[in-house]
């Protein structure tokens, strides 16, 4: 009789857990239960003014090799698309700033175009030119990006490029992400040179930066790789509209009830977030739910807007515009997503995606769309001269959606790994809750928690 393997969880985790346990495994009877009527989770394209538009991700990182992997192996990479722009704003004193060049997730190696940039000031340029000549001042311990950042390079740096950039991808505060998670690169820079700036030009001249785009998406929306993914799970029950209630120790194996019954497994990988994780797993192991319970997690709100091309001033010429906390707007970012996606506009429209919400502030989650849409859309003809009306627009709510990882999140996730070895053995976790937020990161997890179920599945 084959193993039989859950998966709870249909966003990308999920999938891309299934996908590789049938592709390793063909002869598992494998079931994916998924609490909403559609797959995909945070991962969402429906139609805006006639195109395809993302709703959440509009790209990933092509950086790392995981998810470019994920394409060729479905076959789908003559979908795959690239930004026309990579050239980007950061919102000083209520002024749109050009990114200068030179910069490694906001840290910048080369200070003439930083000078002149105007995002910050001469002297707090100054300031982070001593990070060249100071010597190693770690305090030790788990570090936040804001705190290597300040420390190294003063606090102007930190507000008006670092956090930006990193807090929005994030949704963020960088004074309380994770130093060694969020921004291994930085981290490896600061801790194998004594100047953190001469660390990230160490691995600029070692080549660690490829050529060729930063980003891929897809000519129509990322919600191309889920029905790609989809489309590979021939066999897979899939269930959706059924929520798991309970996980519970069986021997051997582990029970799963849902609001349909109850069924019991040999191995169920968890892909679910971990605030949705957590009660599914109280009764069995108190003490992993409680950890799971406490990750702490922000909401954020997308509203995609759409403009005649004439009705705005600005050239829209680049990505966006990043907006810092100290700004004090309602907007954290502003991407242009008909310069950075030609084909979802024309030459008379253009689009906007507009982003609101980060860690510890919810303001948005708590406004009517009316009035949300009306606030961002002021702020917007602040920024970019916008004189006429809207042609249409959409919010996209995403409650609880970025996990934030706090200084040893690490530590904190091999705990709750530990817990549920002892209290749930074949239960797997998996997703952005854990070890890596974006595409890339979820799809490399997916990959290792496949290899550690087809490893407890062999053990007699």
């Amino acid at each position: 009789m084959s193993s039989r393997v859950a998966v709870v969880g249909g966003g990308l985790a999920g999938l891309v857990t299934a996908f590789r346990l049938r592709d390793a495994r063909p002869d598992l009877a494998i079931s994916l239960y998924e609490s909403s009527s559609t797959l995909g989770g945070k991962i969402r394209t429906t139609p805006f003014m006639g195109r395809q538009v993302d709703e959440g991700p509009d790209a990933f990182l092509t950086r790392v090799p995981w998810a470019v992997d994920l394409t060729r192996e479905l076959g789908i990479t003559d979908r795959v698309v690239s930004p026309s722009t990579g050239s980007a704003y950061v919102v000083v004193k209520g002024r749109m700033r050009r990114l200068p060049e030179g910069l490694a997730l906001g840290v910048p190696v080369r200070f003439w175009p930083l000078l002149t940039s105007g995002i910050v000031s001469p002297p707090a340029a100054l300031r982070a030119g001593l990070d060249l000549v100071r010597g190693d001042d770690w305090p030790g311990g788990d570090e936040s990006v804001g705190g290597l950042i300040r420390r190294r390079l003063g606090p102007q740096i930190h507000e008006r490029l670092v956090d930006p950039l990193i807090g929005s991808i994030y949704a963020g505060r960088t004074e309380h992400l994770d130093l060694q998670l969020i921004a291994p690169q930085l981290e490896t820079a600061a801790r194998r040179n004594r100047s953190l700036i001469r660390g990230l030009r160490a691995q600029r001249r070692a080549g660690s930066t490829a050529d060729g785009p930063i980003f891929h998406g897809f000519r129509n929306g990322m919600a191309q790789l889920v029905d790609a993914l989809v489309s590979r799970l021939r066999g897979v029950e899939i269930r959706t509209g059924t929520r798991v209630e309970t996980l519970r120790r069986a021997h051997p194996g582990v029970e799963l009830t849902t609001t349909d019954g109850t069924d019991t497994f040999d191995a169920v990988v968890l892909a679910a977030p971990a605030h949705a994780a957590s009660p599914m797993v109280a009764g069995a192991s108190p003490a992993a739910s409680e950890l799971m319970g406490g990750i702490p997690f922000a909401s954020v709100t997308l509203v995609t807007m759409g403009l005649r091309r004439s009705d705005v001033g600005h050239r829209l010429d680049g990505s966006g515009a990043l907006i810092p906390a100290q700004e004090g707007w309602l907007s954290t970012a502003a991407s242009w997503g008909s310069s950075k996606w030609p084909h979802w506009a024309d030459d008379d429209r253009v689009v906007l995606r507009v982003s609101s919400g980060r860690d510890g502030d919810d303001r948005a989650m708590g406004l009517d769309d009316d009035v949300l849409v009306d606030f961002l859309l002021q702020e917007m003809a602040t920024l970019l001269d916008i004189r006429g009306e809207l042609l249409e627009w959409r919010v996209s709510r995403w409650p609880r959606s970025f996990a934030q990882y706090r200084p040893g999140h690490g530590r904190l996730v091999t705990e709750i790994e530990a817990q549920l070895r002892r209290d749930l053995p074949g239960l797997f976790v998996t997703g952005a809750s854990y070890r890596g937020i974006g595409i890339p990161a979820v799809v490399r997890q997916a990959g290792e928690t496949t290899t550690a179920v087809l490893d407890h599945l062999r053990v007699p």
